[in-house]
């Protein structure tokens, strides 16, 4: 098997006695206690206040086999080595580092802790939060407490797996256990012609799908974010002048004028309730699983209320009352109106949520049709406009294979144009067989209309009828059925990339038969902050860990529930809300990662899946596959991380780990 294998093929370690190892001692691992989110036994809705528990700082002792797993981290003999304060630490933990551990831990027990790694300045556990009492944040509790789970009150099997996946978890914690996050089969190995490196999985194309890009004659490319990726800057500019219609056309309060964007408060996939101006996350069952009314979150006794006991919206309502922020220029949206509604209601302004919504997004919708952002961007496009060392490249590479390359964009020609030549070159044009702006999708989906040509010199849209594209030559309006009349491609031989899965994807895939790539950013970067966190590392771990502790403690429970059992799995439940909150926080504090909704997958993840044959974080990741390349079903990037071993051990395989 591929667990005996791995196991043949590690390196023996040499066995030390039992009393060197940390677990001998009475090792408990530390977690940082942080609001979790369960499952209210009354309403059925989840809940994320928890009541901290009393955990109690105790000595647990270790089974004989454990001797083989930890590491000799620290002795009796360096454990009584030194003095003073110090004198109950490891040895090699530094004494500034020991000083940050309660003093109430380290002499509750004669047994040394081992600290968990130091965190990297990116994941302080008190990360800056503005100073103005207009704002706050979810923070994590930095106390430090050394938890026991649970224990069955009459059922020996349970505890024994119980028992098992604590020892799992301590082994995780001691650094004896570190397995990657994807196993190498499916990690894969990716060289760049230019530099030479190896490349992480942050540069992986993912696929929900079966996709051969050997039956691909056309790709197609969205433009915003897509071709062209922007900076902050760009945020920040939308939000200044959207801030300003506010203030100066629509006579708003001028204190708004001190407010600027943050791009760490949300992210994109949110929901705006558009009668209550709260902003909300919604699960792949679009229940309501949190909300934020300005800067504060709301309480679970309001998401009932508001939604008349029930945190599941209906379809009908849901039409009515809720307006997606899909793409990444809605994150200004979303900030800017989180700050008006805070802003008033912690002034005491009365006013109405909806016509509040209603003007911030005018204001926003103003930047873009006005023409001032597209002006700004091109006025300074180094500031602006991040360049691409890769895209020229591999749009080379696919038009030489014999592929075709289409361009279909909602921006003018003018913008396109200006943003192309910086990026690709001034001859952009020449690698591209059409090129369509202003197309309006999803309308250019669903809508039945004309082209007409677009004078690449002044602008001006021309009257002549359409029968044919010309290579040379820019269009606006259409339609994707007239596109694909006059080119004569089947749909099924087209695959179009784009970073709205609602503007770009869901109409080309249902109506058109379309293969379909989704450009998500936040793969890059939600990945690259995990990588860089181990306290994302190890709650990640330790959550597969107590869900692997739940199928297997229910199959020894059989058939029949008692109030034991129901009560051991709800407090186990409350564990791995905590673990999974730890995980949400390292990526956003407020909203956590535009996969997740607590427990369950986002409405954005689960529409992205159904919709996207693949997914990147980049159209450069393009460089790394042959442009014959297929793509099969792999999980995604969310994947289980490769730790068959752990849940070995916690069936009962003590040579697992060894």
């Amino acid at each position: 098997s591929n667990s005996s294998r791995r196991r043949a093929e590690a390196p023996v370690e040499r066995r030390q006695p039992m009393h060197h190892h940390p677990a001998a001692l009475g090792l408990s691992f530390l977690f940082f206690v942080v609001p979790g989110r369960g499952l209210d036994a009354r309403s059925g809705v989840a809940s994320r206040s928890f009541s901290r528990p009393a955990w109690r700082a105790s000595a647990h002792g270790s089974p004989r086999r454990l001797r083989s797993f930890l590491p000799p981290r620290c002795s009796r003999e360096t454990a009584s080595a030194g003095s003073g304060d110090d004198a109950s630490l490891p040895a090699d933990m530094p004494s500034a580092e020991a000083k940050e551990f309660p003093s109430s831990l380290s002499s509750s027990s004669s047994a040394p802790l081992t600290p968990l790694p130091p965190l990297s300045s990116s994941e302080s556990l008190h990360p800056h939060l503005d100073t103005s009492p207009l704002h706050s944040s979810r923070t994590i509790d930095s106390e430090l407490f050394v938890p026991t789970l649970p224990k069955h009150q009459t059922n020996a099997k349970v505890n024994r797996i119980l028992q098992r996946c604590q020892e799992a978890i301590a082994m995780i914690y001691s650094k004896h256990v570190d397995p990657p996050l994807k196993p190498p089969s499916s990690r894969g190995k990716f060289q760049s012609s230019e530099d030479g490196k190896e490349k992480g999985i942050e540069d992986k194309i993912f696929s929900n799908s079966n996709v051969n890009l050997g039956d691909i004659d056309v790709l197609g490319f969205d433009y915003d974010y897509t071709l062209v990726s922007y900076s902050d800057s760009l945020q920040q500019t939308i939000y200044e002048m959207a801030r300003i219609r506010l203030v100066e056309d629509m006579r708003y309060p001028t204190n708004l004028m001190q407010f600027k964007y943050d791009p760490t408060f949300a992210i994109r996939g949110l929901a705006v309730d558009m009668e209550l101006g709260w902003l909300c996350q919604l699960s792949y069952t679009s229940d309501v699983v949190f909300a934020y009314n300005g800067r504060t979150k709301v309480s679970d006794e309001k998401l009932l209320e508001a939604y008349s006991g029930t945190s599941a919206i209906p379809p009908d309502l849901r039409k009515h009352r809720l307006r997606p922020l899909n793409d990444l220029f809605s994150m200004v949206e979303a900030c800017l109106l989180a700050d008006v509604v805070d802003f008033f209601v912690k002034t005491g302004i009365p006013f109405n949520p909806r016509s509040v919504v209603e003007d911030v997004l005018k204001a926003v919708g103003s930047a873009h049709t006005s023409g001032k952002m597209h002006n700004a961007v091109l006025m300074d496009v180094e500031k602006y406009i991040e360049k691409s060392d890769h895209l020229r490249n591999i749009l080379e590479r696919f038009r030489d294979s014999g592929k075709k390359l289409w361009l279909v964009s909602n921006s003018q020609f003018w913008y396109v144009d200006g943003g192309m030549r910086h990026v690709v070159g001034d001859d952009w044009r020449e690698l591209f067989e059409v090129v369509i702006v202003g197309a309006n999708k999803p309308g250019f989906y669903t809508e039945k209309r004309p082209f007409r040509e677009v004078s690449s010199r002044t602008g001006r849209i021309k009257f002549k009828p359409i029968d044919a594209l010309e290579d040379d030559c820019v269009y606006t309006q259409g339609s994707i059925q007239e596109l694909l009349r006059i080119t004569k491609t089947p749909g099924n031989k087209v695959l179009y990339l784009g970073d709205s899965v609602f503007a770009d994807l869901v109409e080309a895939r249902r109506l058109c038969g379309i293969s379909t790539g989704a450009i998500i950013s936040e793969v890059r970067e939600e990945m690259e902050k995990q990588k860089g966190s181990a306290m994302w590392r190890y709650a990640r771990l330790t959550t597969h860990v107590l869900q692997h502790s739940f199928r297997l403690i229910q199959e020894e429970m059989g058939l029949t529930r008692n109030e034991d059992d129901k009560d051991l799995l709800d407090s186990l439940e409350a564990e791995v809300s905590r673990w999974r909150d730890i995980q949400e926080h390292v990526i956003n504090a407020n909203f956590g990662s535009i996969f997740r909704a607590g427990t369950a997958l986002s409405k954005f993840a689960s529409s992205m899946k159904r919709h996207a044959d693949i997914y990147m974080s980049s159209v450069d990741n393009l460089r790394f596959y042959s442009v014959e390349q297929r793509f099969y079903p792999d999980g995604g990037h969310e994947s289980v991380p490769f730790i068959d071993p752990l849940l070995d051990y916690i069936i009962g395989d003590d040579d697992a780990l060894t």
